[in-house]
């Protein structure tokens, strides 16, 4: 399984189903949610789209050992998801009930709302895989939520609970597992009966001076990225994974 893709009274929902592998997005899986997107965009019966993951996961991150095997590949697939999530004119909502990782909470900035359960935690662990963040994560959660906060999660790789990502303004709201469902049921369906013209034009004004600065830091996040991505110490994290041991890392005299 990879993304299911269904689409019901207007809504276009998409799943991320890889559980045996941590729900992990492979390249594939990265061009699929853009050419769904893209088919979306023109598609009149689509009004909005519903991102899921599992319930006890909603994704790893990127296929690492895609990454170690093909990373230009899949780097040109994070790329085209990226752009897809960005041009997007309707609204997105993202559902989270478990983990969400590295690239796959990157994504979540590109969403318009956000709902995690009180069980969905977070992590940008870049730092610890002796890389840095991408996709305009690091510049989004310093403007949301302050340097010193962001600096924590970021700079320590440290995960951020539920609480925590409502408390940095990275999602919209913390909803009780129990009723996340019905409570992002009902938001889905309201957008979906909504003036979809109003809903789009509405959407872009509003995204309209966020995105010009977002997109800029992620310029400078991915030429920062390239550079650290091609340091000794960046092949250690990878050669350290590959062997299943601890990395060590060493400072130049």
């Amino acid at each position: 399984m990879s993304i299911i893709s269904a689409v019901e009274y207007g809504i276009l929902r998409l799943t991320i189903s890889r559980p045996a592998r941590r729900n992990t997005i492979s390249g594939d899986m990265f061009c699929q949610i853009a050419d769904l997107l893209d088919a979306a965009a023109d598609d009149p019966k689509v009004r909005v789209v519903l991102l899921k993951g599992g319930e006890d996961i909603f994704s790893a991150g990127a296929d690492f050992e895609e990454s170690l095997k093909t990373p230009k590949v899949i780097d040109e697939a994070m790329h085209r998801c990226f752009d897809a999530l960005k041009r997007f004119p309707k609204p997105i909502i993202a559902q989270i009930t478990g983990p969400c990782v590295g690239e796959a909470f990157a994504i979540l900035l590109w969403c318009d709302l956000v709902y995690a359960s009180n069980r969905a935690l977070f992590s940008i662990p870049s730092v610890a895989l002796a890389r840095s963040p991408r996709f305009g994560a690091a510049f989004f959660m310093t403007l949301s939520a302050g340097y010193s906060r962001a600096a924590e999660k970021l700079l320590l790789s440290e995960p951020i609970s539920a609480d925590e990502a409502s408390e940095m303004r990275l999602i919209t709201a913390v909803v009780d597992e129990k009723h996340i469902e019905n409570v992002v049921a009902a938001k889905t369906a309201r957008l979906a009966v909504l003036p979809p013209q109003a809903v789009a034009a509405t959407k872009a004004v509003m995204r309209a001076a966020r995105d010009q600065w977002l997109s800029a830091g992620a310029e400078l996040e991915e030429r920062v990225y390239e550079r650290q991505a091609a340091t000794p110490e960046a092949a250690e994290a990878l050669q350290a994974f590959v062997e299943g041991r601890k990395p060590v890392f060493h400072t130049d005299d």
